[in-house]
C-alpha cells in the first residue's frame, strides 16, 4: 500500500484484554511535511475557523467550506456519476478500469450543516483509488433546515443502496470524518434495529460522540485546534434538536458488543480528540477490535489535504489497509 511517512511511537500490538491498539505518530521530516503544514495550519486560522462559527450565518459557512474544499484536490483515474435512492442523492466514485469487488459508504463531515460530496473529493477519490472500491457519498439531509434523526435515515437509505448495487456486507466498510464519523459510529446500530447486515469494517476520522462537548481535550485544545471553534460544535448540537427518547440519539449509550472492527484517527491539537479516545477504548471494552491511531501536531481532518501533506496520504493508506484486513476477499 506504500511506505508508511510517519514514525511510530508506540508499539503496534497490546496485549491487554479490552484495550485497543493504540498507536502515535509524529509527522515526517519531508519537507513538504514540515513547511507545508505549517502553511495549511495558518491558513486554517486564519480563513476556517473565524468563519465557521455563530453568528456567520449558514449559508456563507457552506459557501466557505466549498470554496477552500475545492482548493484540495482529488485524484483522477477515477469516474464519478450521480445517483439517487428515494430522493437521496449519492455520488459513486469508482476507479476506471475495474470492476470492483469492495464498497465502501463514505459519510462526510461539516457540523451537520456544511460539506457535501464534492467537499470531501480529496479524501473520497484517494480512498477509491487505493482501495480499488467502489465509494457510495450521500448528500444527507443538513440542519438546520432537518433536525435529526434526517441524517441517520439518509445514511441508513445510502447503505441500503450499497448492498442494493451487489455489495455484501462483508465487503463493505463504513468510513467518515468529524459529524460522519458520528453518523458511520451509530450506523451499524441503526443497521441491526432495521434488519440489515454490518458492515465488515468501521473507520472514523474524529468523530464528534459527547453531546455534551465537555471533555478535557474540549476545554483544553480550543486554542491549538485550528479548524473547530467550541461554538460552531454547540450551534450543531443546538440545531440537531437530538431528541433524548430516540434510541439512536446518544452515540455514547448505543449498545456495542456486536460492532464491526474499528479503525479511530484522530489528531493530537483537535478539540475532538478526547471522543477518539473514548471510541477506541469503549469498543475494546465490549469485546470488540478497535485500533486508535494518534497523529501528534496534526488538526481536525488533516487526511483532507492529502495532496499536500505525505502524512495525510499515509494515513489514507493506513485506513484501506485496515479495510483490507477485515473484509471477505
Amino acid at each position: 500500500m506504500g511506505a508508511a511517512i510517519h514514525q511510530r511511537l508506540t508499539p503496534s500490538e497490546s496485549t491487554a484484554i479490552n484495550e485497543p491498539i493504540v498507536r502515535h505518530y509524529v509527522p515526517g521530516d519531508d519537507w513538504r511535511e514540515v513547511w507545508l503544514s505549517r502553511v495549511l495550519k495558518a491558513g486554517l486560522f486564519a480563513s476556517f475557523k473565524p468563519v465557521m462559527r455563530p453568528p456567520v450565518p449558514v449559508q456563507v459557512q457552506r459557501a466557505v467550506m466549498h470554496a477552500l474544499a475545492v482548493s484540495m484536490p482529488g485524484v483522477g483515474g477515477v469516474t464519478i456519476r450521480h445517483d439517487t435512492l428515494n430522493g437521496l442523492a449519492i455520488e459513486r466514485i469508482t476507479p476506471k478500469g475495474v470492476q470492483p469487488r469492495h464498497a465502501i459508504l463514505y459519510l462526510h463531515g461539516g457540523a451537520f450543516c456544511v460539506g457535501s460530496p464534492r467537499s470531501h473529493r480529496s479524501i473520497t477519490t484517494r480512498l477509491a483509488q487505493l482501495a480499488q472500491a467502489e465509494v457510495f457519498v450521500p448528500h444527507y439531509r443538513r440542519i438546520p433546515e432537518h433536525p435529526y434523526p434526517a441524517q441517520i435515515e439518509d445514511t441508513l437509505q445510502a447503505y441500503r443502496r450499497v448492498l442494493q448495487a451487489g455489495y455484501p456486507a462483508k465487503r463493505v466498510a463504513v468510513a467518515g470524518d468529524s459529524a460522519g464519523g458520528t453518523l458511520s459510529f451509530v450506523l451499524p446500530a441503526a443497521a441491526t434495529a432495521a434488519g440489515l447486515p454490518r458492515p465488515a469494517a468501521l473507520v472514523l476520522m474524529s468523530p464528534a460522540l459527547n453531546l455534551k462537548f465537555d471533555s478535557v481535550s474540549a476545554r483544553e485544545r480550543a486554542r491549538r485546534d485550528p479548524l473547530i471553534h467550541p461554538s460552531w460544535v454547540k450551534q450543531a448540537v443546538h440545531w440537531l434538536q437530538m431528541p433524548h427518547q430516540h434510541p439512536l440519539g446518544n452515540p455514547q449509550t448505543l449498545e456495542l458488543a456486536a460492532y464491526p472492527p474499528s479503525l479511530v484517527q484522530v489528531g493530537e491539537d483537535e478539540v475532538l480528540h478526547d471522543d477518539s479516545i473514548w471510541a477506541a477504548q469503549a469498543l475494546a471494552q465490549a469485546g470488540r477490535h478497535a485500533e486508535l491511531e494518534v497523529y501528534l501536531k496534526r488538526w481536525h481532518v488533516f487526511q483532507v489535504h492529502g495532496a499536500f501533506l505525505p502524512g495525510a496520504q499515509a494515513a489514507l493508506v493506513r485506513q484501506v489497509e485496515f479495510m483490507f484486513q477485515h473484509w471477505a476477499r
